[in-house]
């Protein structure tokens, strides 16, 4: 995206290793929060905010804040430590945290993989970034309200 908005390849990767170089602080900070919190909503409707935030600014101004819409993206993917973290907060036993990440991380790695191949064929098929931005705002849809259902206070031993 950076480089079709004009930006020399150094410029473009520099912003692009910045997603990473600030995603890892909040990576590590993620299980914390999540932990002291009493309710997993406020983060997953922040870092889905975030999320959105960073798309629509890429996609109607990706030179005018670039940096913003890297620290709101670096924000967002705290989204993968936090499902992590709350395999583990919401299961009561080794073998319910266990089942749970073997469902979740089967599951959801399955879903991942999609979604570069998708904004891949998107882009190549449109010639834009309009539809990719689009299936990624309605995959945060989809992050949403799967986020606020585990964001419940239950265990998985209960159910």
């Amino acid at each position: 995206m950076f480089r079709d908005a004009g930006y020399q390849p150094e410029s473009a990767g520099l912003l692009l290793a910045g997603v990473t170089a600030l995603g890892v602080p909040i990576a590590l900070l993620m299980p914390t929060l999540a932990g002291r919190l009493g309710s997993l909503r406020p983060l997953v409707l922040g870092l889905t905010t975030a999320s959105t935030l960073a798309y629509l600014g890429l996609a109607f101004a990706p030179r005018g804040a670039a940096l913003l819409w890297i620290a709101l993206l670096a924000i967002g993917q705290g989204a993968f430590p936090l499902i992590l973290t709350a395999i583990g907060l919401r299961a009561r036993t080794a073998e319910g945290t266990v089942a749970l990440s073997a469902f979740a991380q089967s599951t959801g790695y399955v879903i991942a993989a999609l979604g570069p191949l998708m904004v891949g064929i998107l882009y190549e098929a449109t010639g834009g970034w309009t539809a990719p931005i689009g299936f990624l705002l309605g995959a945060l849809a989809v992050q949403t309200v799967a986020g606020m259902a585990i964001a419940r206070p239950r265990y998985v031993e209960d159910e």
